[in-house]
């Protein structure tokens, strides 16, 4: 389907802008690659929409997509348990949104917040059995909807995908500074 056609959808006209927009630059820019641009901001435009869809479900439960993937990176826990640092690491947060998500989590009843028995200065979060619940209510829901995206594909191209996605992702941790934008979330 052409996206410049009017049965072109929402998110395939966006696409088509922002791909006009790049081209205009790589006018006035002979320099931009075109192609890998394109490629980034797609990723970050897809990122957002995704974000947006999953919220959407999660929305009548009171959650975010934050507070879910929080949720789920417990849920995942030996035991159901880890710090906020671990945390920061595989939500992808920020230690101050870290913790605003876990105020959050803890007043609902989802989680708990103790200090850890070895070292009182470090907080130990543990899933609760409410958040246990929740999560599982939750799973059956989130994996149809992440199958729905990807249905339409076939799955010898989502392995590639996912291994280009990797590829990508090798790439930039090699080429970005050690003091770039994981640094700050925790993830080292």
């Amino acid at each position: 389907m052409n996206s410049d056609s009017p049965s072109a959808g929402r998110l395939q006209q966006r696409a088509a802008e922002i791909e006009a927009a790049v081209r205009r630059t790589a006018l006035r820019f002979g320099e931009v690659p075109v192609i890998e641009t394109l490629a980034v901001r797609l990723l970050v435009f897809l990122g957002r929409e995704v974000s947006a869809l999953f919220e959407q479900a999660l929305r009548p439960h009171g959650l975010n997509e934050t507070d879910f993937r929080t949720l789920m990176s417990l849920f995942c826990q030996p035991e159901g348990v880890a710090n906020p640092s671990q945390l920061c690491a595989s939500v992808g947060q920020s230690p101050a949104n870290m913790t605003r998500v876990a105020d959050a989590l803890c007043q609902r009843g989802m989680i708990t917040r103790v200090a850890s028995e070895y070292d009182r200065r470090h907080m130990i979060l543990r899933i609760t059995a409410s958040g246990e619940a929740l999560a599982l209510a939750l799973l059956p829901q989130m994996a149809a909807r992440t199958r729905a995206l990807f249905d339409p594909m076939p799955v010898a191209t989502r392995q590639q995908l996912l291994d280009r996605l990797r590829d990508l992702l090798t790439q930039l941790d090699y080429s970005a500074p050690a003091d770039g934008p994981a640094e700050h979330l925790g993830a080292r």
